[in-house]
């Protein structure tokens, strides 16, 4: 019993002391926060500190899981943002020194960033990120050293900031467990101060707008209607002088103009004509911002201001706005837009569109609750009923017959923007003022693979989005050629010349013009998902990922699958090569049919049960811890992941105890004792090397305090020599190279090899650590004459005391 009560010492005095060491290293946490939490920004003359995030937790890059959220807001009227960022390594125990880590901030404005750290390709039909909102990156090291970066004149409204540790390659890190190295934690601090442009002027969009010359430069700002009409926009200058220079005007929405943002950027010459009319497209019920300043040099870069009064596209005199009707469906981030209806159903739109009116469709992405999914956008022209049929079209060497009923060639070009609508160009090009850019769709109707179209955007923006239609009509590529007396007739790209290989008597001697006069039907789909409709292709699991109220979705992959979708196996190890790691880590078990084969054959029957509860629990938590291509589960895993740990440890713990010199009584109080200790720390922390630790120390120590008290009574060795002299030092050994396998050399890579290793390992130490003791003479590893029976007899007979 004495032992006994040394034993609940031990375990008090381990229980206190790793209580003090948890209050130990919180007190470290907080004086390091607090000691990021006294860094002082420097806030500089007129700029305004607006926003602070303090000790946000920083994680490596696996997934949208395991990055960090952060948000920001910027009034509007801003002419710098400033943001600084500092980043701290936190050293929560003393073992080792922690090591900086590349910290990455992605920031955006009006919805998270859609990044791919990994490395994998974005899905096929994902939006290209130029076409969207620039993504800032700024990359730094968490070593407490601060760092600033600026964005100029940024524009109004949320931004959302995604920080991460640079994605490393988790094949090649090293498996690291816990309590033998450094534990380490990366915090970042952020602040934002913003410097607000005080002399800003409001006028009115739709009058005369007067500017002193001698005022220059000057900015001013006005509000438009609800409405896609151009604004035409008098200027008039006065008190020039013959010594006056030029004037160049801006006009940004939503944010001061720069350099880089402008819808107009011109110049002329108040000298000449100090009345200037500018027209241009304005962005609906929106803020525009003119800056009017003067310039010197050349400026032949810089387009003449006359221009913009001529308008240098044909625009149709029908254009209009229509506002889509919003369907929720009541889960996160699903819902649908469309034309309005009655229709529960569906919310397919049918566009009809003429080729004389743009029509702009126009919906609304909220902020927050709709930019965490991903939005898709199709679109398809309706055609005739022989398309649909699969009848074939006339082919001749490259010249198509269109599908439509009357044998029209169309294309509907199709674009999308936010806050304003664009001007289809026949070209497949969007214009608005001095931006011109690539359409969304163009549909072509003598063209099977651009009928339809689709596409797929992360993380939408918040705001409005209009989609412009305008539709072409033949007139683009005819006059035409005809066939069976001009009844039919075939249209060749724009762009290539005609086959001189098509025999000229296919064709008839009529030629037929173009038509101006043409209309079509665009089918519309606009849905939002969580992650991509719903899921994430077979090979993973769709999750929301909550950080400070706001939620996003994302993939989590499974399998060595990757990609936004986990739809890329690229980095996917072949089947063959998962079969041989999966078998090598179950087959590698099975060498404790020798640990139990000997725990048998020396009557340690309670150690030989706990081998096989280990070599059953290893086995199949191993198989079912596989990637899903090979993986067999009984059982959930965690179950099976909790027998693995616990009946190893359990093993650890008999053993020691089968080794110490103590009697049976205390022998099954330490077993049941040790049995309900170890299920605790696995429950606390089964990965923890403490809960490794604690279990073998206390039987080590069991097992040196029996040797010494027996030696010191009997004042002899009680097992024989040779297993003081070559089966305990061997099994040692064998222990120590297990441990040294399972602590140090273990990689995301070696894993499968490693930890094989050190289950063939351990298995045949227990071999030799086992004393021989309940024999006598014996070859350890030879069972007794007649054992294969006398064990069986032995269960069933009733002892009695003499």
């Amino acid at each position: 019993m004495e032992l006994s009560y040394c034993f609940y010492f031990l375990l008090l005095c381990f229980v206190a002391g790793n209580d003090e060491k948890e209050n130990e290293d919180e007190i470290r946490r907080r004086r390091l926060i607090e000691q990021l939490t006294k860094t002082r920004t420097e806030i500089l003359d007129n700029y305004e500190l607006v926003t602070r995030q303090i000790a946000t937790d920083v994680f490596m890059f696996r997934s949208y899981r395991t990055v960090s959220v952060l948000m920001y807001h910027v009034k509007t009227d801003i002419e710098e943002a400033r943001f600084t960022i500092q980043s701290e390594e936190l050293h929560l125990n003393n073992i080792g020194s922690c090591t900086p880590q590349e910290v990455i901030l992605n920031i955006k404005h009006g919805s998270y960033p859609a990044v791919n750290p990994d490395g994998y390709d974005f899905p096929k039909n994902f939006i290209h990120s130029q076409s969207r909102e620039e993504i800032h990156t700024i990359e730094l090291l968490s070593d407490g050293k601060n760092q600033t970066y600026t964005i100029h004149k940024p524009k109004p409204g949320y931004w959302f900031g995604l920080v991460y540790i640079k994605w490393e390659d988790p094949r090649g890190q090293k498996v690291e467990q816990q309590g033998l190295v450094a534990d380490c934690h990366t915090i970042l601090y952020t602040d934002l101060q913003v410097k607000k442009e005080e002399k800003i002027e409001i006028i009115d969009c739709y009058n005369t707008l007067t500017i002193d010359y001698q005022q220059l430069p000057a900015l001013y700002k006005c509000m438009s209607t609800d409405n896609i009409n151009p604004i035409s926009l008098n200027i008039t200058v006065v008190n020039t002088a013959s010594n006056d220079s030029k004037i160049t005007l801006q006009v940004q929405p939503n944010s001061i103009p720069s350099q880089e943002n402008y819808i107009i950027y011109c110049n002329f010459d108040p000298r000449l004509n100090n009345i200037q009319r500018i027209v241009f497209d304005s962005s609906p019920s929106s803020w525009h911002y003119i800056k009017v300043d003067n310039i010197f040099g050349n400026t032949s870069n810089i387009a003449d201001c006359e221009s913009y009064y001529l308008r240098e596209y044909d625009e149709p005199a029908d254009q209009s706005i229509i506002d889509l009707m919003r369907d929720d469906k009541g889960r996160f981030f699903t819902f649908d837009y469309g034309l309005p209806t009655t229709d529960l159903q569906d919310a397919t739109s049918l566009v009809n569109i003429t080729s004389n009116e743009i029509k702009a469709l126009r919906f609304k992405v909220n902020q927050f609750i709709d930019i965490g999914g991903t939005l898709t956008i199709e679109a398809s022209l309706l055609m005739s009923l022989k398309y649909y049929m699969g009848y074939k079209r006339e082919l001749k060497k490259g010249t198509l017959l269109a599908f439509t009923e009357d044998n029209q060639f169309f294309k509907a070009v199709i674009c999308m923007d936010i806050g304003h609508p664009s001007i289809p160009l026949k070209t497949g090009h969007c214009k608005f003022n001095d931006r011109v850019k690539p359409a969304l769709f163009v549909l072509n109707s003598t063209d099977s693979e651009s009928i339809y179209e689709k596409i797929l955007i992360p993380y939408p923006d918040s705001g409005n989005w209009y989609l412009t239609f305008r539709l072409f009509c033949d007139e683009v590529v005819c006059p035409c050629r005809t066939s069976d007396n001009g009844t039919k007739y075939y249209v060749d790209s724009p762009t290539s010349e005609t086959d001189s290989s098509v025999e000229s008597s296919t064709f008839s001697n009529i030629t037929r013009e173009g038509e101006t006069d043409c209309n079509a039907t665009v089918v519309l789909s606009i849905s939002s998902t969580s992650c991509l409709n719903g899921r994430c292709s077979n090979h993973g699991n769709c999750g929301l990922n909550t950080f400070g109220g706001m939620v996003m979705s994302y993939c989590s992959c499974s399998a060595g699958y990757g990609s936004w979708d986990c739809s890329d196996d690229s980095r996917m190890d072949s089947k063959v090569y998962m079969l041989v790691s999966l078998l090598l880590l179950t087959l590698s078990n099975f060498l404790f049919m020798f640990s139990i084969y000997v725990a048998c054959i020396r009557y340690y029957y309670t150690e030989a049960m706990m081998y096989a509860f280990t070599m059953v629990f290893s086995t199949f938590y191993h198989a079912c811890d596989a990637p899903a291509q090979v993986a067999l589960c009984i059982i959930r895993g965690n179950i099976l992941q909790f027998g693995d740990f616990y009946c190893g440890l359990m093993s650890f713990w008999v053993t020691l105890l089968a080794m110490s010199i103590i009697g049976d009584k205390l022998r099954s109080t330490f077993q049941l004792t040790g049995a309900i200790l170890i299920a605790l720390l696995t429950t606390w922390n089964m990965h923890s090397f403490v809960a490794f630790l604690l279990p073998v120390a206390i039987g080590v120590t069991i097992l040196l305090a029996s040797w010494y008290t027996d030696y010191n009574k009997t004042h002899c060795m009680r097992y024989p020599k040779t297993y003081y002299s070559r089966h305990l030092p061997f099994g040692i050994v064998l222990v120590s190279i297990g441990l040294v396998c399972y602590a140090f050399l273990q990689t995301e890579q070696n894993y499968k090899i490693v930890h094989s290793i050190w289950h063939m390992i351990i298995a045949i130490s227990v071999a030799f650590l086992l004393p021989d003791v309940k024999r006598v003479d014996m070859n350890p590893f030879v069972p007794s004459s007649g054992y294969c029976w006398r064990p069986i007899c032995n269960m069933f007979r009733r002892t009695t005391n003499q």
